[in-house]
């Protein structure tokens, strides 16, 4: 179920990005990404307790490699997730200043967001 969910996220993004000259489209499909990810977040923190099962198996000498890169990755799409919305914001209100480093960002917070897709399935088999 959380797989189909998190591939619901990653095609909603795959289509803000498809449409992102068409704000009607894109500002929509880009905040219930958003939204979806942050609640997949929370769901496997409080039903799985993600950093608690994350400690345990860092101890266990699983491989450790792989979930650490898996964490990274994570922690950094969240941030560019904030990072997005910022200037996604800003160019809303007209800031096109703005334009080019949402646009550089943008590339870079899907290039994170596929690789936790992708971790995420081996990352689960491991545990």
């Amino acid at each position: 179920m959380l797989i189909a969910i998190s591939t619901l996220a990653v095609l909603l993004i795959l289509v803000g990005w498809k449409f992102k000259k068409q704000r009607a489209v894109h500002i929509p499909a880009m905040s219930l990404a958003f939204l979806i990810d942050l609640g997949l977040l929370l769901y496997i923190e409080l039903n799985r307790h993600a950093i608690a099962t994350l400690q345990k198996t860092m101890s266990s000498g699983a491989d450790e490699g792989l979930l650490y890169f898996h964490v990274s990755v994570s922690a950094f799409m969240l941030v560019l997730y904030f990072v997005q919305i910022g200037t996604g914001i800003r160019l809303a209100k007209g800031r096109e200043v703005s334009r080019v480093f949402h646009r550089n960002a943008a590339g870079l917070f899907l290039a994170c967001r596929l690789l936790n897709y992708v971790t995420s399935f081996f990352v689960v088999s491991n545990l």
